[in-house]
């Protein structure tokens, strides 16, 4: 080597030795303003930091981004600190720069910390979904920013978390809007509280079962408002309180008016119609459940405002179990015909209704309104075997009281056949159905069936002895009618037996069997017979024409006459009562026709003068005091138009008198008599004999 090329090399190294160290005195330098910076940022001087930093970058070779070692580090750290003072200072798009930076450093120890910030800008910027993205994928890989932050950055630890609160509710949210209901709870429970949070908590416990949490927050949720979301708290809490009823029978009672409440404020609130449906149900059927007042009231507003819901069959039936039970029947018709679309069910409990509308309408005597109501359940069809069945019967027995033997008779028919197809075997009015039949048939004159049916009901004991003695009589007429007299007179006997009330028909219609055999003097000694053993019959102005026309036709014609006589004056406007009357005219015609017009009429006088007198005689005779003195009493104020037949009477007054201990009177009206008839006759020795009595 030369000794200048020695001294040039020398000259190199010298060169080099002084360019490292400048490289070192310049690194020394930048050291320093990084440092100068760093501490800025831990003093909180932002906007001085960032400019240190600012300056420190644009060294040559100090911002080298990418760079290796040591200066890499500084770079990533000034960068860092750089966005941290553009977060502090607001500055615009340091959101998405923090984004690209932590894109670009997902291993730096800075990366966390950025993301954090990042979060809470994101969220001042109204940019929520964003946020919420970084803190799930932050949630998923376990992170949790570090508290308190290492230097220089101590002064952030309460931004660090600032919006950790809303971050957690929002997560919560998002969790409960895809019904992980579970996993949403904990970040809710931890989690910034808002109305809507409450909400979807509650709606959280809910779904998890846990009923007594729902119920605290989601009352906090419906406080003081009337929005949908606080109807819909309000429902929820009545459901909370109505599912934990059935687990603590202790405080049932109490949980349940606790739902009803709940039930009654979800129901009054308008927000949206299909809760207000859902609560005014729950509403109704709570307080059906116990019973309590206002249950109808709530019902019945259910079905006007709600009339098409799905709900309306259930709420509708247990109204209508309601009214039947307070046997209010026009009210369950009303409510459960609200129903727009029925069901087989409801259609069937319709029926129902009908029918007991019909039988109630019947036994007040409103037979075409009853035809009416079961006319209405028949034409239902067979929704309810029995009930069907049933309308059918009251159908049959309206139309027989109105007249339609026929159609009853279709009608009723149709019921027994109906009824043999149903679980129990028959009618439950099976015997009646039968006993109204059988008339019905009879009324047609077909008495072949009608017997059959008669017969029937005699041999059905629940029919109570009165139906089946008169099943009896009924049967008695209609084998008469055929002409068949053994047999009436047989099953007359058994109505007498069955009932003794009855027996005075039946005593009739034997004597009048008798009669049409030709046997006039049994006939007359029956019906004195049957007026003895029932003398206040109904049957008894019958009786006494039936007894008058034996007389006619054996020729006793005073016995007839005296006979029509008592009809008429014992059972005036009677139609039997007119009868006699015919046959008095009659009689009186005959008479004139054989005698003379004069001595008829003599005879009609005397006949007139004589018959109240024999009427009241065989009173009498009968024991019936009070009767005949009424009779003598009537007939001699209305005027005794022959002289004898009135001292008659007088005298017959007096043994009544005497009879029922009246001495006094009996004496007076003899003393009287005797003072005042004149006649030559065996009245005189009649008031003596009855006077020395």
């Amino acid at each position: 080597m030369t000794a200048s090329c020695a001294a040039g090399s020398h000259g190199k190294r010298l060169f080099y030795l002084g360019c490292v160290a400048l490289c070192l005195l310049c690194s020394s330098l930048q050291m320093r303003a990084q440092q100068t910076a760093v501490k800025a940022v831990a003093d909180g001087h932002w906007m001085g930091a960032k400019e240190q930093l600012e300056r420190w970058m644009a060294e040559p070779g100090s911002g080298r981004r990418g760079g290796d070692g040591e200066n890499g580090l500084r770079t990533e750290q000034a960068e860092a600190l750089m966005l941290v003072c553009d977060y502090v200072l607001d500055a615009k798009g340091v959101a998405d720069r923090m984004g690209e930076w932590t894109g670009e450093h997902p291993l730096s120890p800075w990366a966390d910390v950025l993301r954090v910030l990042r979060r809470n800008r994101l969220l001042k910027e109204g940019r929520a979904e964003e946020a919420l993205d970084l803190f799930m994928e932050d949630e998923a890989r376990g992170f949790r920013a570090n508290v308190p932050l290492p230097y220089p950055l101590e002064s952030l630890t309460d931004e660090m978390s600032s919006c950790n609160e809303v971050l957690y509710r929002l997560a919560g949210e998002r969790l409960y809007e895809t019904g992980r209901h579970e996993a949403a709870v904990g970040y809710l429970e931890m989690g910034e509280k808002t109305r809507t949070s409450r909400y979807k908590l509650g709606m959280c416990y809910y779904r998890m079962g846990m009923m007594e949490k729902a119920k605290v927050a989601l009352k906090e949720s419906a406080e003081g408002a009337t929005d949908e979301m606080a109807q819909s708290a309000w429902l929820h809490v009545g459901l909370s309180a109505l599912l934990s009823a059935r687990g603590q029978e202790g405080v049932r009672t109490a949980m349940m008016e606790e739902a009803q409440e709940a039930f009654r404020a979800a129901a009054a609130m308008t927000a949206s119609a299909t809760l207000r449906e859902q609560a005014l149900y729950n509403y109704a059927l709570t307080l059906h459940e116990q019973n309590a007042p206002g249950t109808v009231a709530a019902m019945e507003q259910f079905l006007k405002d709600f009339p098409a819901s799905g709900r309306a069959t259930a709420v509708s039936q247990c109204l209508t179990e309601v009214y039947m039970t307070k046997k209010d029947y026009g009210k369950a018709l009303s409510a459960i015909s609200r129903v727009q679309s029925p069901d087989a069910e409801t259609q069937g409990e319709k029926q129902k209704v009908l029918y007991r509308l019909a039988v109630q309408e019947l036994n007040r005597g409103a037979v075409q309104q009853a035809l009416t109501y079961a006319a209405q359940a028949v034409a239902l069809g067979n929704k309810d075997a029995e009930t069907y069945a049933e309308s059918y019967y009251i159908l049959g027995d309206c139309h027989y009281r109105l007249g339609n033997y026929q159609q009853a008779e279709n009608d009723l028919t149709t019921a027994l056949n109906l009824g043999m197809q149903t679980a129990r075997g028959g009618l439950n009015n099976d015997g009646y159905a039968r006993y109204t039949l059988g008339y019905a048939l009879m009324k047609q004159q077909k008495y072949h069936g009608a017997i059959v049916h008669f017969k029937r009901t005699t041999e059905t004991a629940e029919m109570g002895q009165a139906m089946r003695a008169d099943a009896w009589n009924r049967l008695g007429d209609c084998h008469l009618n055929m002409r068949d007299y053994d047999e009436a007179v047989a099953c007359y006997a058994k109505a007498k037996e069955t009932d003794h009330a009855l027996g005075d028909y039946a005593m009739l219609q034997q004597a009048y069997i008798e009669g049409l055999k030709g046997n006039y003097a049994k006939k007359v000694e029956m019906i004195g017979q049957m007026q003895a053993e029932y003398p206040a019959s109904g049957q008894g102005a019958k009786a006494l024409f039936e007894q008058g026309r034996a007389y006619v036709l054996m020729g006793q014609e005073d016995e007839a006459a005296a006979v029509f006589s008592t009809i008429a004056m014992r059972y005036p406007g009677h139609e039997y009562a007119k009868k006699a009357s015919e046959e008095l005219a009659n009689m009186a015609q005959n008479i004139a026709m054989r005698d003379s017009i004069a001595a008829a009429q003599d005879s009609i006088a005397t006949e007139a003068a004589k018959a109240p007198v024999v009427a009241a005689q065989q009173l009498f005779d009968a024991g019936q005091h009070q009767q005949a003195e009424q009779v003598l009493n009537k007939a001699i104020d209305e005027g005794i138009g022959k002289p004898y037949w009135l001292a008659r009477a007088f005298v017959l007054l007096s043994d009544i008198y005497k009879a029922e201990g009246r001495t006094v009177e009996a004496r007076q009206t003899l003393e009287s008599l005797k003072a005042n008839y004149k006649e030559d006759d065996d009245i005189g020795k009649m008031i003596e004999e009855r006077m020395k009595e």
